[in-house]
This record gives C-alpha cells, structure tokens and sequence, in this order.
C-alpha cells in the first residue's frame, strides 16, 4: 500500500471514531473540569491524566519539578514549592522514520472567584446546549483532553506512527510556565503543538511578560497628628503615575509583527495593598503589576527599564530618596518569541486544519503568553491550536462543545501526516 493510501486511510478511520467517540471526548473535558487544579491543587487531576495515559502507553512518568528550575532563564516563581504537583508525561514510541511531535496541556486553572456571581458550579461541568460551563472547561482542560483522547484513539484504533508522541501535562502555565519549561528540557521533538484555547488562530508569536511588585516604604502615625508620619499611599502616587506613563511608551515604537493592532503592550497596576486602619497612616504600600514587552526585548532590559522609570519618579522626593522602593519579580519573568509563519509545521498544521475543518488557521501574534515559548526556545517549532468558548478567566467560563471534534480532526489529520502512518 503506497505512503498517500495509508494516510488517507487512516485519516478516514481517524475522522469516523472521532465522529462516533465525540460523547467520550466531551466527557473526559468533564472529568477534569470536576477535578479542582487551582495553583497549588493540581496533584488530583494529574492522578487522572496520568491514568487515563496509562490507558494508552505503559511509559507514563509522573515527576515532580526540581526547585532548581526556578534559576533557569525564563523562569519564575509562584512561591508555591513542587513537591506534591506533578506533571505528568506520556510517551508512545514509533515505529521510526517519522517526525516526532510533543502534545502540551497545562492543567492548572485560576480561581473562580467571586463563586457568588457564577450561574454554573464552576467545578460541575454543566451542559447546557452546546455548551459546558466551569472552571477550566476552555482554559483550558479541554485541550488536555483532545491530548488524552488522540494517543488512545490511534491504541483502539491500532493505528501506529512512524514519529514518537509525547504528551506534556503540565502546571503553573497561568503564572510561571515552569511547568513547560521543565519539560521542555526533559523531552524534545521535531516540532510541538499547545492545545491552547485559541481556536485557530494560532499564534506566530507572542510577548515577554514579567509580574513585578514595587513596596514603598513610609511612617505610620496616628491620623490625628498625620504630620508626624509618612503616608505611603501619598508616596506610592508619582510612581504610578510613571508606571502610567511607561505603558504609553512603550508602545511607541511598534514591533512589525504587531503593526496595526491598537496598543498591544500594556502595563497592568492590578493589586494594591496598604493599611490597616481608617485612623493611623499608612506606614507601607505594595503595589504589583504585570507588563508586556514585544519579542525583540530581553527580560534584563525590562527589568532595568521598570527600574530606571521608578526611580526616576523617586527624584526630588527626599523621603522616597532616603528610603528607596525595593522592586521585586514574581510569577511570569520571560522573553516573547516567534515562529516563521512559513515554518513547515505552522504549514502543516494548516492543512491539518483544511483536512479536519474545512477551515484553515487564521495566524495571529498574541499579546499574552502561553507555553509554546519554551518549545521555541529549545529550537522546536511551535504553535497553538485549540477549542472556541468564552469567559476565560471570568465568571461562567464556557466550553463551545461542538468544536471539540473539529480540534480532534485536526489533530488527527497532523498525526497522520506529520509523524505519518506506519
């Protein structure tokens, strides 16, 4: 039987199980969804993913991550330590003389709150229509489920590949990416494909993003005689002003890739912490903030650049002169990247995604951060591809339903012919 007969073959029994196995697939989205994975909470749905593989492949590695990782480059820190958080690993070997290809899921999901102003158990998976609602239902378990179902589709199936196949479920993807990056380094391939919730828009690249905090430092009083104290609130002031104003310079000078897109660079102030008592002045502040950079800069100029600006805003102030803000990095500390639009994976997964749809991809450049950086940085192709839905990150997060096949057809059609049929 020629190459082409094999894979057109088995893309057809591939696209019919998919078609008859869909309950399955939704209902393996739902198992994990009732699995709670907040950060820190990840082990009972890692226990899952680990079983399900075990289904699939005797060679299933459930590891925690060393401490160590935290000092590679494009690392961060959650201050959650790993021991008790597994990712989870799964390998199918081929039959040789096929590219490799890794399948990536983060597992970790945020909080759901306010639960109050959810319609839907965030951890009850309830169809609804064509929906499913619940935290992680879209961000994105279902992806992690597409990556479990394949490998035991192509085992039922006795459908076996040329190029290996692994499968990467990770942690702390919404705040690190340690866990990506760990793996990253444990495993490689020829190319790697995020099942991230971004339909098909799949991404040609994406930003840098560090989370840093910035503590001032005042004199608690009482309010009755506030003249005697420091209001570190009062003091915090010009340097949120200057962050401010570093969020509108930082757009002014465009990467290409994000031409046209209306300011794609932002820098968030999103928590600020200070005081106790309406009646004493405040005597510390702490505010802490997430900002983007376009790939061409490096975490190293971010950081000096964040430093410069608020220390400048400090000049003229002889309490903030004495007594200098200390800055520091939490969570997400690492580079943007990008990926040729003419790789011959992002054309792959194009015609997976013609084959499997009807529809091609819909390339983009993000103004987020998701795991395909780490892949990239090894010098394995990468991109993502996904499910549709809403409410990531929000109340009533939702899972459009019926393009979970869609997702596996695609993935179908890239095993076939990426890794190709033995």
């Amino acid at each position: 039987m020629s190459t082409e007969k094999r894979a057109s073959d088995a893309r057809a029994t591939l696209f019919e199980a998919i078609d008859q196995r869909t309950d399955e697939l939704i209902e393996t989205v739902a198992e994990l969804v009732r699995r709670p994975s907040e950060l820190g909470h990840e082990a009972l749905v890692q226990e899952y993913v680990a079983e399900h593989l075990r289904g699939t492949t005797n060679d299933v590695d459930v590891w925690d991550i060393d401490e160590a990782i935290k000092s590679e480059p494009n690392a961060g820190d959650s201050g959650v330590p790993f021991a008790g958080r597994p990712n989870v690993t799964g390998k199918i070997a081929g039959a040789g003389g096929g590219k490799s290809l890794i399948l990536n899921g983060h597992i970790d999901v945020v909080s759901p709150e306010p639960v109050d102003q959810w319609t839907h158990d965030p951890w009850g998976a309830e169809i609804v229509g064509d929906k499913m609602f619940g935290r992680g239902a879209y961000d994105m378990k279902s992806g992690v489920a597409a990556n479990l179902f394949l490998p035991r589709l192509l085992e039922d199936l006795g459908i076996r590949l040329k190029g290996d196949l692994t499968v990467h479920s990770v942690i702390e993807e919404e705040c690190t990416g340690n866990g990506t990056l760990a793996a990253s380094l444990r495993d490689t391939a020829d190319a790697a494909l995020v099942t991230e919730s971004v339909g098909r828009r799949s991404p040609i690249g994406h930003l840098g993003v560090i989370w840093f905090r910035v503590a001032i430092q005042g004199r608690s009083a009482h309010a009755g005689w506030a003249t005697q104290g420091v209001n570190a609130i009062v003091k915090a002031v010009p340097i949120i002003q200057a962050l401010h104003q570093l969020d509108a310079d930082l757009n002014l000078n465009v990467h290409p890739l994000y031409e046209g897109i209306d300011h794609p660079i932002n820098l968030n102030i999103g928590v600020m912490r200070s005081g106790d008592w309406p009646s004493t002045v405040p005597g510390e502040c702490e505010i802490r903030c997430r900002v983007s950079f376009f790939p061409d800069m490096s975490r190293d100029e971010m950081h000096r650049t964040i430093e410069t600006t608020v220390m400048a805003a400090c000049a003229g102030d002889p309490w903030l002169e004495a007594h200098p803000p200390v800055i520091t990095y939490n969570g997400f500390d690492t580079n943007g990247c990008a990926i040729d639009a003419e790789d011959p994976f992002i054309r792959a997964l194009e015609n997976a995604s013609l084959d499997g749809t009807d529809f091609p991809l819909d390339p983009q450049v993000g103004t987020a951060v998701n795991d395909m950086r780490y892949y990239i940085f090894r010098g394995v192709p990468s991109t993502c591809y996904g499910a549709d839905g809403g409410n990531a990150h929000a109340v009533d997060e939702w899972l459009d339903l019926p393009s979970m096949p869609r997702l596996a057809r695609t993935m179908a059609a890239l095993l076939v012919d990426w890794c190709e049929v033995a």
